[in-house]
C-alpha cells in the first residue's frame, strides 16, 4: 500500500462488511514494529473453517485504524466488559461490538484477536 493515511472510518467499515458478508468470525491484527497484517479467520460447522489473508501495511499509515480500535477496548476494560464497541458512521448497523483478545510474543510482536 502507499504511504499515505489510511481513513480509520472507512476502512473498519468495509472490514466489518467484509467479515459480515462472507461469514467470517475473526479478525487477526498481528503487528511489530513495521508491518501490521489483518487476516481473517472462520470458525464454523455450517460454512466451514477458513483463514485468509485481508492486508499488511505500513503501521504509520496503519496508525489511525489501530487508535480506533484501542480507544474501543480502553472504554471497554474501563467498563469492565469483555465486549467494546467502534461506532462509525458508514456501518449499516451505526456500530459493531466484539470481543477481543491481546496476545504480546516478545521482541514487540502483538497479536490481537476480534472476535465478531
Amino acid at each position: 500500500m502507499s504511504k499515505e493515511k489510511i481513513d480509520s472510518a472507512a476502512f473498519l467499515s468495509s472490514l466489518f462488511h467484509y467479515v459480515h458478508d462472507f461469514n467470517y468470525n475473526h479478525i487477526v491484527f498481528e503487528a511489530n514494529r513495521y508491518r501490521v497484517s489483518v487476516n481473517l479467520a472462520r470458525k464454523s460447522a455450517v460454512y466451514g473453517n477458513a483463514d485468509m489473508f485481508y492486508v499488511s501495511v505500513d503501521t504509520k499509515a496503519f496508525a489511525g485504524v489501530m487508535s480506533a480500535i484501542n480507544s474501543a477496548i480502553e472504554i471497554a476494560e474501563l467498563e469492565g466488559s469483555r465486549q467494546a464497541v467502534i461506532k462509525t458512521p458508514h456501518l449499516e448497523r451505526d456500530e459493531q461490538i466484539f470481543q477481543f483478545r491481546l496476545r504480546e510474543f516478545g521482541n514487540g510482536k502483538y497479536s490481537l484477536d476480534l472476535s465478531v
